[in-house]
């Protein structure tokens, strides 16, 4: 036997709440992009370099949403279940295709470069990603918290878990790629000056 049991009030809080952190996670991402294109560098290098570090976060922008649209999916569906057996509405979050572009560096005559800028491009990357870990991860537990209890709950909280997962590890890569370009643009920079 199944204990089937849920509180209307707690799933509707709960999709409240995963769509504030939808939002917060989109503009999270599209600072990310504008940030590490508008870093202070300028010259036919940082053109390059702006430019790869751009497509990095704008590609895990793009696959993040994508994430978030089927956390969002399975949400849906599983509410959609128990509206239709148990009464009462279905969540609908609204994730809208948004997809996220990165602006054109601009292309100057003269080089210009802060390495502390760059430097500090390291820790902004970091407290981005950590803030999108930590939305991610703030969203899963409000859905684990839920006055819900059934199968449809174990599959949201399953597919959502699944997604949320690799989500955060998706952070870590992008971390990780973003850190890599702008150390290794650092140290060309350093060397050239020599």
């Amino acid at each position: 036997m199944t204990l089937i049991r849920v509180n209307p009030e707690s799933v509707r809080a709960y999709g409240g709440q995963a769509q504030s952190h939808f939002d917060q996670m989109h503009t999270s991402l599209g600072i990310l992009v504008n940030d590490v294109v508008a870093v202070r560098y300028f010259g036919p290098n940082a053109v390059a370099f702006k430019t790869e570090c751009g497509r990095i976060a704008a590609e895990f922008a793009n696959h993040l949403h994508a994430d978030i649209s089927a956390m969002a999916d399975a949400v849906r569906r599983s509410t959609s279940n128990i509206a239709a057996s148990l009464g009462g509405a279905p969540i609908h979050l609204q994730v809208e295709a948004r997809p996220i572009t990165p602006p054109l560096p601009a292309s100057v005559d003269y080089v210009d470069v802060d390495t502390s800028a760059l430097e500090a491009q390291i820790g902004a990357v970091a407290a981005r990603l950590g803030e999108l870990r930590d939305a991610l991860g703030a969203n899963f537990r409000n859905l684990q918290a839920t006055d819900w209890q059934g199968n449809a709950k174990l599959a949201a909280v399953d597919a959502v878990g699944g997604f949320t997962a690799s989500a955060r590890q998706r952070c870590d890569q992008t971390e990780q790629s973003l850190t890599t370009v702008i150390r290794r643009q650092i140290d060309a920079v350093v060397t050239a000056d020599r």
